[in-house]
């Protein structure tokens, strides 16, 4: 695993479970509001719901925060005075 999908996992994963805690007002809970647990981590509340239906989706692996890969990009065909656009569909 390279070391900047390391970082990430590192930092979100502690943040998420924190948000959970604090979402479903478990006691004890370091923070009180969601606004407050973004205030101390810097991030944004959209920030941090985005990584969380991402982690949630992801069935709560690890492996589904890091980013996705990028897929198939089509191939050019040249007809005349045009380009005609191809997308791969063999998987």
């Amino acid at each position: 695993m390279h070391y900047e999908y390391q970082i990430i996992l590192k930092r979100w994963l502690p943040i998420l479970k924190e948000y959970e805690r604090t979402s479903s007002k478990i006691t004890p809970r370091p923070f009180r509001y969601v606004k407050d647990l973004c205030k101390a981590h810097h991030i944004s509340a959209k920030e941090l719901r985005r990584y969380y239906v991402k982690w949630i989706q992801g069935g709560r692996k690890s492996e589904s925060l890091l980013p996705c890969k990028r897929g198939a990009k089509p191939e050019e065909e040249k007809k005349g005075d045009r380009f005609i656009f191809q997308i791969n569909t063999d998987f």
